[in-house]
């Protein structure tokens, strides 16, 4: 039988076959460490030359397919980490030294994020020992965007690895391989030793901190979310639109008649609503979320009949898109944005007269406004509705790009990422201008106006020695008619010329004492709705009619409160031990005989300051019986630029010293019990708590740091503020560089102190803190733990920097409640440490 061949294809097979043969004896020849080898729990490889370990951790709260990993550059054989499950994954490799890079996070199969070819998610391993490149963060928050960053969470990697290769552990030292060095590792590793008692890691939690005795004003009373989040006056003044929650799954808006005091409900929603905007005097439109993710726009109107009565219709928008603004000119119109079908934004005309002439309208890209522009993702309009500003996205970033006029070009006016020191404000009625706060070569927060077209700062509306402008007044037509500061912890409104201070004058006269801010003013200026709240009185709600001089309550934001008498703060001036001029707040409970003393440092701690205005936390300790303390040191914010500045290199040392003085002072000048003293504090403030008690031992009873920062280095490395390289220039810029100071760190961090705190102490955190990990209370809770002096506290799922759920809130601050109680009764002859117990939990 003859059988033709194609002799092509078998020239082709004969050469294909032998390149695969030739490749698999190139693969058999390389050394074994050419790919990533996982170790199993239980394994002891030794390592060959040119090796090390590396233990990779993944955080995710999805199921993922897989991570991968490049190294120099290049996909690398072994480098993928499969089939990981909601929660921290940990594993270990035996890799070749060199430079690594996650390269890909895969949800599934072969669909994910490519990660960003940047220093953010590269490191080196090195060979001879273990590497610990940080932890991967991964959070979606959709299927095309999500928070992705490198965490060092090394104590916990350290717990893993102890538990499940328990003799690679002993053997190799770790390196945490971050962009700053991290000393925690090797200085556990001598603790341990010294501590050849200390309990397994698996054995050591938080234990509830005491239940507290029965309270003046519980917790779920003064810790309730605000009533009135939200409004909006209508241009002609007499419809006031309030955003309300009247419990957890509940929203509405509510519509306030202010010439007749009629009230009524708008709409409802178990989301937020998002935004509110009149189009006109009658029609409110408001965004509300979906579960999809995706926003829609409705809205109700009001057509009046011959009755002169309001009849209410609803109106529903396109869905897929968003309210851009309001057309002065053209009541019944307004500019809504619309992806079109090629991925582009087009804002355009919408006219919302009546729910027929919506469902008429079709977005069309030859009918958008905002021509000229790519990668368009916001606007700011003129006053009289034309686009002029835009904001692009472009690389990274954003930028802020200009139009003289209709039908002109764009061009660039400012990257939007750099703003530290140029705060915008407001805008021009021409939209030629911006008004900014800014103190960049200034010895305070200035008020300046910003002229778009020549890119330079033109004018100076306000400056005023020591003080930092707080915000712009604007009246009609935009004008900026004034400014608000702080001054002697109130905030005060400013007026530039007399014929506008008259709105001062009838603020001040109705409302003595208040602290007075403005919510909204009709397009007149004439009706306006304010904001006014004091110490020791809960914010309300006001409206002031001009012409007739009168001011009246409309709303409270608290109305639980009403009726309820508060501890007012008065303001402490005295001087730091170097002369600087500094001020403090004292709320002192009613009732003879010396109180027991709160010591509250805030947060920041640079730009951050307390004031006189109404403060849950001080008023629910100032129930309790506890005088509060709380001092606005070097660093804080409103007292000009030299004063934040003189806050910087201060950690630990000179601000602690600032708060020194005022205890100094407030128990000169006030009836307290030196006896008896705790210090709180959140963020930094929980940080200034911790170094107090190490710095003042025989001062205080007992310490509470709430997502406090324990280990100063650790900052850098496990916060929001250093996953680029911009942020952590500005983290060394702002709070020190470790790498020239890491001894000077390492003496003012608690952490490193452990064993000189003596008194109890308690500690919360959120653990999805992104700006100061939980790590911070893992690191601290192991060493005291170590050192006999085992914290009680508690850990907040779901929870970041701050506490957004009421009921965690609740619990909180019921947890300080009875940790107070405990260590501020009665005499007490000298502070004990709290005993060591089971553990409840262990994150």
């Amino acid at each position: 039988m003859h059988m033709r061949t194609n002799t092509g294809a078998t020239a082709a097979g004969r050469l294909a076959r032998t390149l695969i043969l030739a490749l698999g004896l190139c693969l058999l020849a390389l050394p074994a460490w050419a790919r990533m080898q996982e170790v199993k729990p239980g394994q002891t490889p030794e390592l060959a030359p040119g090796e090390g370990l590396v233990v990779v951790a993944v955080d995710t709260d999805v199921a993922l397919s897989g991570v991968e990993l490049n190294k120099d550059g290049k996909v690398f054989g072994g480098g993928t980490m499969s089939g990981l499950k909601p929660g921290i994954s940990y594993r270990l490799y035996i890799a070749p030294a060199g430079d690594y890079a996650w390269r890909r996070v895969l949800l599934i199969s072969q669909f994910g994020y490519n990660l960003r070819d940047s220093d953010e998610f590269r490191f080196r391993l090195e060979p001879g020992q273990i590497t610990y490149p940080g932890d991967l963060l991964f959070r979606p928050s959709s299927f095309f965007s999500g928070d992705m960053g490198m965490v060092n969470r090394a104590l916990a990697a350290m717990d893993w690895l102890q538990q499940t290769h328990p003799v690679l552990w002993a053997r190799y030292t770790l390196r945490y391989a971050g962009h700053y060095p991290d000393p925690f590792p090797e200085f556990y590793r001598k603790a341990l030793a010294q501590h050849p008692d200390a309990r397994p890691a698996a054995q050591v939690a938080l234990r509830a901190p005491p239940a507290p005795g029965a309270l003046p004003i519980a917790p779920a009373t003064l810790f309730r979310d605000s009533r009135i989040t939200g409004l909006s006056l209508n241009p002609r003044g007499d419809l006031l639109a309030l955003q309300v929650r009247e419990r957890k799954d509940e929203w509405r808006i509510e519509l306030l008649d202010l010439s007749s005091d009629q009230q009524r409900v708008l709409a409802t929603s178990v989301d937020p609503i998002r935004q509110m905007l009149w189009a006109g005097n009658d029609a409110l439109l408001f965004t509300v979320p979906v579960k999809n993710g995706r926003d829609v726009v409705r809205g109700i109107r009001a057509d009046t009949g011959a009755d002169g009565k309001r009849k209410w219709s609803p109106l529903s928008l396109p869905d897929g898109g968003f309210l851009v603004d309001a057309l002065p000119q053209r009541p019944n119109q307004v500019l809504y944005a619309t992806t079109l079908s090629n991925g582009d934004n087009a804002v355009q005309v919408l006219d919302v007269s009546s729910q027929a002439a919506i469902d008429r309208w079709r977005p069309r890209l030859r009918d958008r406004v905002n021509v000229g522009l790519e990668r368009d993702v916001g606007w700011l309009t003129d006053g009289e509705g034309r686009l002029r500003l835009a904001i692009v996205r472009r690389d990274d970033g954003y930028v802020l790009r200009y139009r003289d006029s209709e039908g002109a070009p764009y061009r660039d006016v400012m990257t939007l990422d750099h703003l530290r020191d140029f705060e915008p404000v407001g805008l021009s009625y021409a939209a030629d201008e911006i008004y900014a706060v800014t103190d960049d070569g200034r010895a305070q927060r200035d008020l300046v106006a910003y002229d778009v077209a020549t890119r330079k700062i033109v004018r100076t509306l306000f400056s005023r020695s020591g003080v930092d402008v707080v915000d712009l007044i604007q009246g009609p037509q935009r004008t900026p008619i004034g400014v608000t500061y702080y001054e002697s912890g109130r905030l005060v409104s400013h007026y530039f010329e007399s014929a506008d201070d008259r709105v001062g004058r009838a603020l001040s006269a109705a409302l003595p004492g208040r602290n007075l801010q403005i919510a909204a003013r009709n397009a007149d200026g004439k009706q306006i709705v304010l904001w006014a709240d004091a110490s020791d009185q809960p914010p309300q709600l006001y409206h002031l009619d001009l012409d007739k001089r009168a001011a009246r309550a409309i709303g409270e934001t608290m109305p639980w409160l009403h009726g309820m008498t508060f501890a007012p703060s008065e303001v402490l001036r005295f001087k730091g031990r170097d002369g600087l001029p500094l001020e403090a707040f004292v709320t002192l409970p009613p009732g003879a005989g010396p109180k027991p003393l709160v010591v509250f440092p805030h947060g920041g701690p640079i730009g951050v300051a307390d004031a006189l205005g109404f403060d849950p936390e001080t008023q629910f300790l100032a129930s309790m019986g506890y005088a509060v303390l709380r001092v606005n040191f070097r660093g804080s914010d409103g007292y000009g630029r030299a004063f934040r500045e003189a806050g910087r290199g201060s950690f630990g040392t000179l601000i602690e010293d600032d708060i020194d003085a005022a205890i100094v002072q407030a128990q000169a000048r006030y009836p307290l019990d030196p006896q008896r003293m705790c210090v709180v504090g959140a963020s930094y403030g929980g940080y200034s708590a911790l170094v107090m008690t190490i710095r003042w031992p025989q001062r205080f009873r007992c310490a509470v740091s709430i997502a406090g920062v324990a280990d100063r280095i650790l900052f850098y490395t496990a916060s929001d503020g250093a996953r680029s390289a911009e942020g952590r220039a500005n983290l060394e810029k702002r709070l020190g560089d470790p790498k020239a100071e890491l001894a000077q760190m390492i003496d003012t961090s608690p952490l490193y102190h452990y064993d000189a705190i003596k008194v109890p102490v308690m500690l919360a955190h959120g653990l999805e803190d992104r700006r100061v990990d939980y790590e911070h209370t893992r690191r601290m809770l192991r060493m005291l733990d170590m050192a006999g002096n085992a914290p009680v506290g508690l850990s907040f799922k779901d929870e970041g920097h701050g506490f957004g759920d009421v009921e965690h809130r609740v619990a909180l601050w019921s947890g300080v409640a009875g940790f107070l109680q405990t260590h501020l009764s009665g005499p007490q002859a000298a502070p004990a440490p709290t005993a060591a117990a089971a553990p409840t939990a262990a994150p």
